[in-house]
């Protein structure tokens, strides 16, 4: 079977689905396809348990095509950027400064979601949208280029003929390749952990980020959870010391940056653990420390071992 569109999307993540929203919402006849359906729960196999950040040039892009109606009362306003410097040896504060976006707009430098909840609101807006044709489970096998066309094979066995395929199918994106399109990757010898916390006290719309020698750890507000306000964490440490055992606590870490926690791998990309409730105490920047309660753990690596970091709360204050 063949059909036509104006564009076909490759890869219904964040990217894909809002791109294919902008162009549906333009008037365009938008066919996206993913090999996997969305996850569109937090608490499920399978969840981005990571968060998005859109600057204010995003949002409006949202707002034009139809989007932000949607997410507006689920977004967490990044008001403040508090900019810790605790590079060095010795991991302490030695700058802290705050940068309010009152001093330069009438609107927050950004909005902080869910990656999930994202992909929920997005794929329901595409649902609103007759020229919008979302087929989640569908993947993309071939690309054909012409100078007035492309013919893009599915794994469904049709073929469809476009004007324009955009490649939002992930680093290693097939569609780019098939198109022959070459990438310079640059490794930066890191590792990262992208999770959520509930924590005792507000954030008040402050993110945080420590800026230590083996990278950020960053603290960015999210929409309370269960009545409890809540954080996204993304924690950078170098590769070597993120898996260098810790002489101190073998039994108790994995690493000397990533502490291990009780956890269970409920999928190769999320794993689900229970951390120990801590005591909240106050931190030298007027933070206290997040009491644990269950918490998800979002990987960026299959290979990343089932932690969580339980001295979120001792770098929150003193990193």
């Amino acid at each position: 079977m063949s059909e036509t569109c104006d564009i076909l999307i490759s890869g219904g993540g964040i990217a894909g689905l809002c791109a294919a929203a902008a162009f549906g919402h333009a008037g365009f006849k938008v066919i996206c396809v993913d090999p996997a359906p969305p996850v569109t729960e937090r608490d499920v196999d399978g969840s981005d348990l990571r968060t998005t950040a859109f600057l204010q040039p995003a949002q409006e892009l949202l707002e034009t095509c139809g989007l932000w109606a949607r997410l507006d009362s689920h977004a967490a306003p990044l008001q403040v950027m508090r900019i810790v410097d605790a590079g060095g040896d010795v991991a302490e504060p030695r700058i802290v400064k705050d940068f309010d976006a009152a001093d330069i707009s009438g609107k927050p430098f950004g909005w902080n979601l869910p990656n999930w909840l994202l992909r929920r609101e997005m794929v329901a807006r595409l649902a609103e949208l007759d020229n919008v044709d979302f087929r989640p489970g569908t993947g993309t096998d071939s690309l054909f280029t012409r100078e007035a066309e492309a013919r893009v094979g599915l794994s469904d066995g049709s073929r469809v003929r476009t004007r324009l395929v955009v490649a939002a199918d992930g680093r290693t994106s097939p569609m780019r390749q098939a198109a022959g399109i070459g990438v310079h990757t640059m490794r930066y010898g890191q590792k990262a952990l992208a999770f959520a916390v509930t924590h005792p006290i507000a954030h008040d719309n402050v993110s945080t980020e420590i800026h230590r020698s083996g990278g950020p750890f960053t603290l960015a507000p999210l929409p309370d959870w269960q009545g409890q306000p809540s954080s996204a964490i993304v924690w950078m440490e170098r590769g070597p010391r993120a898996m260098e055992p810790s002489s101190a606590s073998r039994s108790r870490t994995t690493a000397r940056g990533f502490p291990r926690i009780s956890a269970t791998r409920s999928s190769s990309t999320s794993t689900s653990a229970t951390a120990p409730a801590s005591t909240p105490r106050a931190g030298r920047s007027g933070c206290s420390a997040p009491t644990w309660s269950t918490a998800r753990i979002a990987t960026r690596r299959r290979t990343c071992p089932a932690v969580a970091c339980a001295t979120a709360a001792w770098a929150c204050s003193a990193p």
